[in-house]
């Protein structure tokens, strides 16, 4: 259910391509971009694009811009699900075979397949099949499009009909009627920070609700420097207060472009980051990187994204949202940041200094935790136990006074009960103690970098006392990062055995309990009315424009 997705690179990419009609980040979207010398498709993850779907955003169904204004080449074909014969020649003649002959493209570089961005829009420019049919017969032939096409996933965004449930789950109801086979993510449309500061009731019920009938929720749009607290916050609502699954929806939950959050708890993941050394020549800075200076730099955090998709391929794949249930600290970590005009799109959060909160534990169907740290912040610690049996720890960091991003070291002790797999160890600490039901004497330790296949014997490393094993944090420095790429600064991440597959004890997730989060109702008929009224308005101005 992983995915790389174009959208970070197109905001950076226009003048990569140096060519007439390229002016903005939807006209980068093209063949030349992805297939061209030096592609991204040809160039990007090749160690990972067996287990990646290449995701194309928004763009790809849009014609070039060449500098008119919006309502000539956006507005008409958003929702078009139509490839651009100019920004994609030599793919067919119709739709269908022009997204099939992209498949093949990809799945012939090695990418696991094909995901495209899809707006819930009826596109009415004279080009556009179906222009002037029903919601429900214009996608239901997109539908069959995709099925033609061999289409893996469908990342459902944004657009005249995105705000109605009722209208999502008509695309869900098209899927298990013309595609089951078909991946349908869907998301909450929302500012790329939460305003109030942590997630709000209006939120977490459009969320909620929406992940109750989808097969993946994505926790959407971020700022880099807040991205930690402000997704934390999303993901720990939803675990707090998890939905009844509508029965074959797959209830996955994907944090976007945090790895190891991702791998931490059992997350799919919605890679953005990219080797910047493809586009930006002599070691120049890429914009998004120049305009955070500097902070959290992901695109030269490589690593992690790979540590993380080798981690869910060989022991711990995301989860529903169905199994295990989840407990969530009350003590709360808070970080801020000065926006400034040219670092968001937003005005209301322009020139203004921006705090966001998040637990500071989160575990998922395991016990929480315990913290203690003598450098006065906490990091966020985030713990899960798989259906697999596979365990995973993470600390993610915070920035400090001076806009500085860093993990705080600090002392953690899990009392994790059965040894029932393989541990995932990611982020920084001063000492981790395990602590087991059954006793560990005797046993042998064996850890890895997650970049590399085969385990060593670190026995002599660690602490052995009964039922716990206590790490130091300079073993996981070392083990997490000896496989590091040069250059690449990510935090380590480290695969640790204990004993053999024979001792695992197998566990079993049970259902995840239902709850209802305070006012939720009232919030649904807000958002049901908000709906109604909107898509109504888009409904009269489809029909002006058909005219």
């Amino acid at each position: 259910m992983n995915y790389y997705c174009t959208w970070n690179i197109m905001g950076g990419a226009p003048e990569k391509l140096n060519r007439a009609g390229v002016t903005q980040a939807r006209d980068v979207l093209c063949d030349e971009l992805l297939f061209g010398e030096g592609g991204l498709a040809v160039e990007a993850y090749p160690a990972l694009r067996r287990e990646l779907i290449f995701m194309m955003d928004d763009g790809w169904e849009v014609p070039f811009s060449h500098g008119r204004d919006e309502s000539v080449w956006l507005k008409p074909y958003l929702g078009s699900g139509q490839m651009d014969p100019e920004k994609f020649p030599g793919y067919g003649d119709t739709p269908r075979e022009r997204l099939k002959a992209l498949r093949v493209k990809l799945e012939a570089l090695g990418w696991r397949g094909l995901g495209i961005w899809i707006s819930p829009t009826i596109a009415y420019a004279a080009d556009v099949e179906g222009r002037d049919a029903s919601f429900i017969e214009y996608w239901r032939m997109r539908m069959e499009w995709s099925k033609y096409a061999g289409v893996a996933y469908w990342k459902v965004d944004w657009g005249d009909y995105d705000i109605s449930d009722r209208h999502k789950k008509i695309l869900m109801e098209l899927k298990r009627e013309v595609y089951p086979e078909l991946i349908v993510e869907n998301a909450h449309v929302r500012p790329p920070v939460n305003l109030r500061g942590r997630e709000g009731i209006f939120s977490l019920a459009a969320h909620r609700h929406r992940l109750g009938y989808s097969d993946v929720l994505r926790t959407y749009d971020v700022h880099i420097p807040l991205s930690i607290p402000t997704t934390l916050s999303r993901a720990a609502a939803l675990l707090r207060y998890p939905p009844r699954m509508k029965p074959g929806c797959l209830g996955l939950i994907n944090a976007e472009d945090e790895p190891y959050i991702n791998a931490a708890l059992g997350f799919a993941m919605g890679i953005m980051r990219f080797d910047p050394g493809l586009f930006y020549a002599d070691g120049a800075k890429e914009p998004m990187d120049a305009a955070f200076g500097g902070v959290r730099p992901l695109n030269y955090q490589l690593d992690e994204a790979a540590r993380c998709v080798r981690w869910q391929r060989d022991y711990a794949p995301a989860f529903s949202i169905a199994l295990g249930n989840s407990t969530v600290s009350k003590a709360q970590g808070t970080d801020a940041w000065f926006l400034t005009k040219e670092q968001t799109w937003l005005k209301i959060l322009q020139d203004k200094k921006i705090e966001q909160s998040a637990p500071l534990v989160i575990a998922r169907n395991v016990a929480r935790p315990l913290v203690h740290t003598h450098e006065g912040d906490y990091p966020y610690i985030l713990a899960s136990r798989n259906p697999t049996g596979a365990l995973s720890l993470c600390a993610m960091g915070r920035l400090d006074e001076k806009n500085r991003y860093a993990i705080p070291h600090a002392q953690v002790l899990w009392c994790v009960g059965a040894l029932s797999g393989v541990i995932g160890v990611f982020g920084e600490y001063s000492m981790i103690r395990l602590m087991f039901d059954q006793s560990i004497e005797g046993k042998r330790v064996y850890a890895k970098d997650l970049l590399e296949d085969e385990f060593t014997d670190i026995t002599e490393l660690v602490g052995i006392d009964g039922g716990s094993v206590f790490i130091d944090g300079k073993v996981i420095d070392e083990i997490g990062l000896r496989a590091a790429g040069g250059g690449d600064v990510s935090a380590p991440g480290m695969a640790l055995k204990i004993g053999e597959a024979a001792d695992f004890v197998p566990v079993q997730a049970s259902p995840a309990r239902p709850k209802r989060p305070p006012l939720y109702g009232l919030c649904l008929a807000e958002l049901r009315l908000a709906a109604r009224v909107h898509t109504g308005r888009k409904a009269r101005e489809h029909r002006r424009n058909l005219r």
